[in-house]
């Protein structure tokens, strides 16, 4: 029975390698992401163990803040620089810096797009210690002298001899390139732009006199890595709060926070990967279906000559075995070449990280051979028994139909499967876990999966009620065929249902964000213009810049925003910052009790619902802990709503403090009679001709950060785009497979007058119909989804669901488009059948 399986499956090649494509496409994105993941991994791990090593040890502040992508550090005096060369076994030491620094290039652009890679400020030094080499030119001395790295000089088209503007903390300044350097072996790390100065420039320019980042240390070989990290640690002022690290374990701190923030992203995509191998498993599962059925008379044969069920089902599983190990092994060769694509997709976005090849581990190619060959024989499970249960005499039939069996368990199953999922919904929506979120989600997503076979007849023949109308006969054909066999209508369109419901749900999703930030930055921005950068937590408008445009003559007001990274209670939130003396009647917050007008650096004010969960009201005290250290008790001042974050503080309060404060945007008001050429030239002198951030009108400016959602949404389908892939991929295999099946009644249709033409619009409007079957089911779904979502996270300040009219009725008609495209080959193949042949007895 054995080789009987192997012969039965490669006679038939056509049907193994269409049965093969879905699980090769799932396949590939899964082993696409896992050797792209490996591959970042062991680049940063080369890195950064290269450039750190000569660092033997690594001496920083013990305050810091908690960002979620990383630690925020406070500072480190530089002083202790004499200290730590006196150490018994230290060689060299020297300041290292990585702070906000934007390159401008000639044409008065900034390096470095607001969604690329961080632009970065640091120290170059003679000190065999220092991360940097110098590849052309030499070192920057004093403080109009820079170094630029290899790959930002050559962005920015300079030379050695050439003045080079940057914009950092302390303002825009010009310096003259001196030299171009490399950080370890290679340009610059992870695409990031440097502007690299000596200590005493770069602490005064980027941070303030006399700190920097960290210390790094080399010894003289006297002395193990730890043995050196702890006589200097000894050696250190008890009340410096400094600590100090070994080579070894700053590199692995380093290597694990970068593969931390790159897990996010390799997470994410390996979320979609999964998603596409789900979709794939109804594909599998129709397939098989459908295998089973047009061998029914096959497999009633063997059972007469003998064959148990057990051996006709396995038969059918030894097929979905050799399917499932030759998908997956294709599926991961492509994936090598996803891989590549994810990193030019990196680099066209300017996060160019250079790798030396492809770093492909074995546990990748058994995850992925493994996974996709279980799937495919789990999907071929239940068509397998119901094959072996197929009786001998079914053996004198001459036909092969997946037979339609009554669908009450069903849907006893699929309204249990609902009621449990809106259950979860129902909880979630008041405030229950987002765990439950997601496994209430799943449960009514299964329970109309399983009900689908219920709901595809009436729905079928509901939807083909104007095919019917319009295209006559065929139409009606078109409408009967796909009701005929509800389970296969549901099964086929299944895949469609669940992209388009995921595609629906963050749609909704997104337009109700959109209509979140035009609500709030509409209520709490009264200005005119608005200058910002897309900092992203890092760097920004310099606070002196702000300070600038207040003095301009066409401006009656001027006022900065910006986030910075603190401990509030015990949380480690990033706090809104704003100028109380500035801010009134131009950015107000939507003040619930309590005003923001005259905000101490005593004060805080607190965001509604986040009060009430904290059980905080005016007068009550919470402690706040800044990055350099700083920790202080700060009273409630007020509560507010639809703003950026849960907590708002004075900008009074880092008045000599270390910590860096950059403006994430400046709205501004003009003076009356000022003509909005005249305000545009005068902004931009002071800001955007020197390449800090961007200006914009009230309108544009509020356009521009809701549109920001659809980038994330355009990444979102475009990961989605695989599973509609496979999705037009079943519809063709299961059109294929069912024009096969019902070669016979083509050919009495034909043989009755029936045209081709008329023959490839009944395949095609069935394709339709199956598929809109699946949009409309996957947008209500989607919708649904959508409303449950951003109610579920009104605590986030979510208000209101946002019903994406336009983008719906899109998603419909691309799912129509989808129906036409997925028919044309199996309705070509409908035309070419052999009349004489089709209706002839075997």
């Amino acid at each position: 029975m054995f080789r009987l399986s192997l012969k039965m499956t490669v006679a038939r090649k056509g049907r193994l390698l269409l049965t093969s494509l879905a699980i090769i496409l799932g396949t590939s994105f899964l082993s696409g992401t896992t050797i792209f993941s490996d591959t970042l991994n062991s680049t940063f791990d080369r890195l950064f163990t290269d450039v750190f090593r000569d660092v033997d040890a690594y001496v920083r502040s013990t305050d810091s803040v908690d960002t979620g992508f990383g630690e925020q550090r406070a500072p480190t005096p530089v002083a202790v620089l004499d200290t730590i060369l006196q150490v018994k076994g230290v060689s060299a030491a020297v300041g290292d810096m990585q702070s906000y620094a934007r390159v401008i290039a000639k044409d008065g652009k900034p390096i470095g797009e607001d969604q690329g890679p961080p632009t970065f400020g640091g120290i170059a030094s003679l000190s065999s210690a220092g991360l940097w080499n110098v590849e052309d030119g030499r070192l920057p001395n004093g403080a109009k002298e820079m170094m630029l790295d290899r790959e930002t000089a050559e962005k920015g088209k300079y030379e050695i001899g050439d003045s080079v503007r940057v914009t950092a903390l302390s303002g825009t300044r010009q310096f003259t390139l001196v030299g171009i350097a490399n950080y370890g072996d290679i340009s610059s790390p992870g695409g990031a732009t440097y502007a690299l100065f000596d200590q005493p420039t770069a602490s005064e320019f980027l941070l303030k006199p006399g700190f920097v980042d960290a210390i790094l240390v080399q010894g003289d070989g006297t002395l193990s890595d730890d043995e050196l990290a702890e006589s200097i640690d000894a050696a250190l002022p008890t009340n410096a709060k400094l600590e100090t690290l070994t080579g070894a374990e700053i590199t692995e701190e380093t290597t694990s926070q970068i593969k931390t923030v790159l897990g996010f992203f390799t997470t994410f995509l390996t979320a979609f990967s999964f998603i596409a191998l789900g979709i794939g498993c109804f594909v599998i599962y129709n397939v098989f279906s459908i295998t089973a059925a047009q061998r029914q008379r096959e497999s009633a044969l063997l059972r007469a000559i003998g064959a148990s069920r057990r051996q006709v089902s396995v038969s059918l599983l030894v097929e979905a075995l050799i399917v499932g190990v030759l998908g997956s092994t294709i599926g991961f060769a492509a994936g090598i070449v996803l891989s590549r694509a994810l990193s030019a997709l990196l680099n066209a976005i300017g996060l160019e990280i250079t790798t030396n090849g492809l770093t492909i581990n074995s546990g990748a190619i058994v995850q992925t051979v493994l996974i996709g060959t279980v799937i495919t024989v789990l999907s071929a499970v239940l068509p397998a028994l119901r094959s072996g249960r197929v009786p001998p005499l079914a053996a004198m039939r001459d036909t092969a139909l997946d037979t339609v069996q009554k669908l009450t368990r069903r849907v006893a199953i699929g309204l249990v499967l609902i009621v449990a999922g809106a259950g979860g919904l129902f909880a979630a929506m008041n405030g229950a876990d987002v765990a439950i979120l997601g496994l209430g989600v799943l449960g009514v997503f299964a329970g109309v999966l399983v009900i689908g076979p219920a709901l595809s007849k009436p729905v079928a023949k509901l939807l083909g009620k104007p095919v019917s109308v319009l295209r006559g006969v065929t139409g009606a054909m078109s409408q009967q065929n796909a009701a005929r066999n509800p389970k296969r209508t549901a099964r086929t369109a299944a895949p469609v249902l669940i992209g388009v419901a995921l595609v629906t749900a963050f749609t909704a999703l997104a337009a109700s964000i959109k209509n979140e930030i035009r609500e709030s930055i509409g209520s709490s921005f009264r200005g005119d213009y608005a200058l910002s950068v897309n900092s992203r937590g890092f760097g920004g408008i310099p606070t002196s810049v702000t300070d600038q445009l207040t003095q301009l003559a066409e401006v009656d007001q001027a006022t900065g925003v910006g986030f910075v990274a603190a401990k509030v209670g015990d949380e480690s939130p990033f706090v809104l910052v704003f100028n109380p003396e500035t801010a009134d009647g131009l950015y107000d917050l939507s003040m619930v009790e309590g005003t923001q007008k005259g905000l101490t650096k005593n004060e805080i004010l607190v965001e509604a619902d986040k009060a009430l969960n904290k059980n905080l009201m005016i007068g009550s005290n919470i402690n706040v802990t800044l990055a350099d250290g700083r920790s202080m008790q700060l009273t409630v001042a007020g509560t507010y709503t639809d703003a950026y974050g849960n907590y708002a503080i004075s900008r009074e309060l880092f008045d000599g403090s270390a910590t860096p404060l950059f403006d994430s945007f400046v709205y501004i008001k003009t003076k009356e009679g000022v003509s909005d050429e005249s305000a545009r030239t005068a902004i931009a002198a002071v800001s955007q001709d020197l390449g800090i951030g961007t200006l914009e009108s009230r309108d544009e400016y509020i356009d521009t950060q809701a549109a920001q959602v659809d980038q994330f949404l355009a990444l979102i389908y475009g990961l989605l785009f695989l599973s509609v892939i496979i999705a037009i991929v079943g519809i063709i295999i299961t059109l294929l497979l069912s024009v096969f099946e019902r070669r016979r009644e083509i050919g009495l249709l034909r043989a009755v007058g029936m045209t081709r033409s008329q023959v490839r619009t009944m395949v095609r409007w069935e394709s339709v119909i199956t598929s809109l079957f699946g949009a409309v089911t996957g947008v209500v779904l989607g919708i649904l989804t959508g409303i449950v979502i951003v109610v579920s996270l009104n605590d986030s300040g979510f208000s209101a669901f946002t019903l994406p009219i336009g983008n719906t009725i899109v998603i419909l008609v691309g799912a129509f488009i989808i129906g036409v495209i997925a028919a044309m080959f199996p309705a070509w193949r409908a035309t070419r059948t052999e009349i004489v042949s089709a209706i002839a007895s075997a």
